[in-house]
């Protein structure tokens, strides 16, 4: 998933035509392939759940079936940010460079996010505080969310681009602050199986 993202953010300022559709088919596939990981992975955990085991055990599977879940919706929405990148090519559909470095500023959060779960899921000891970098993380996410959402509101209103503009613009943006909270959800499981 960490490497659809990077598809996603090389997706975003990919021009050629061919270039852009070979790298979009290339984000559905790494989704498709997300979807049977999950399957297998739950398959596996419910097999392993049939078994005799204790209540601990029962609930270390339910943890980590949630943390599959999550890293798929994680997919998911790199998925539907490619596919809001590229309704907006469709329609030929430009950002200020304003928007784009906004957009950008906001993958560079939500990347971040991504690392320290990353990081999380390396480490073999785990305290109950490794979360607040991911909970500061999730602020900042959502903080600028909510500016942006604010200023495009204002943007549109004083004709600095087009209301369309404005739509694929926050899709973009609220679907990326959405991939941080499913972010957050996994780390909140591995801490919560691991401490």
């Amino acid at each position: 998933t960490h490497r659809m993202f990077g598809m996603v953010q090389d997706l975003l300022h990919t021009e050629k035509d061919d270039d852009f559709n070979k790298l979009f088919s290339r984000i559905e596939k790494y989704e498709n392939i997300s979807d049977n990981m999950e399957l297998e992975i739950a398959n596996y955990l419910n097999q392993v759940s049939e078994g005799r085991l204790s209540s601990e055990s029962k609930e270390e599977i339910r943890i980590m079936l949630r943390a599959v879940s999550e890293i798929e919706s994680i997919a998911d929405s790199c998925n539907n940010m490619a596919r809001s990148i590229k309704r907006r090519n469709e329609f030929k559909s430009i950002f200020t460079d304003e928007q784009n470095h906004n957009v950008d500023q906001m993958l560079a959060l939500t990347e971040k996010a991504l690392h320290r779960m990353i990081e999380i899921l390396k480490k073999s000891e785990l305290v109950r505080d490794d979360v607040n970098p991911s909970y500061n993380i999730e602020n900042e996410i959502n903080n600028y969310r909510n500016q942006l959402k604010i200023h495009n509101v204002e943007d549109i209103n004083n004709k600095k681009y087009q209301y369309q503009d404005g739509v694929y613009y926050m899709d973009i943006i609220g679907e990326a602050e959405k991939l941080g909270d499913y972010v957050l959800n996994v780390v909140q499981a591995v801490i919560e199986k691991k401490i």
